[in-house]
């Protein structure tokens, strides 16, 4: 199965910048989790209203972020992410920041938790809902 990728671009604000013009390390998680946000409004469905609806909600469990080149104030940038592996309660979720070279500024491993909302425990991910984040197969003959 493909993975669903999802991909957005982004200007580095003055607010983002340490006195160095770096982006601040902090802002770099704020990124991703933004970017993540955006895909699954645009390519799921799912904004703030419907995720309040589920019956799970989604908890960021962990991201390690690697940091490869410096990110510059007023800068383009563009975030790529796919769901590497569902893991019983965990999707772990591929990240990479890129330049307008395609060169890559930064790389993160997220780790987001399926979370039943009536007992506020870690469930698998149902199988019907993790197949949202793979393309579906092209039919036969198409």
């Amino acid at each position: 199965m493909t993975p669903l990728v999802f991909k957005t671009t982004h200007r580095i604000r003055f607010s983002d910048l340490d006195p160095y013009n770096h982006m601040t390390t902090a802002k770099y998680g704020t990124y991703y989790v933004d970017h993540r946000m955006q895909g699954l409004r645009e390519r799921i469905g799912w904004d703030l209203k419907t995720l309040a609806t589920l019956p799970f909600m989604t908890w960021i469990r962990r991201m390690e972020i690697d940091f490869i080149k410096p990110v510059r104030g007023d800068q383009e940038i563009t975030i790529t992410s796919f769901v590497r592996e569902f893991r019983g309660p965990d999707a772990v979720i591929e990240c990479t920041m890129v330049d307008d070279a395609g060169r890559d500024l930064s790389r993160c491993l997220m780790t987001v938790a399926h979370v039943d909302r009536n007992s506020n425990r870690g469930t698998d991910w149902p199988p019907d809902v993790a197949a949202l984040f793979f393309e579906s197969p092209a039919p036969a003959g198409a």
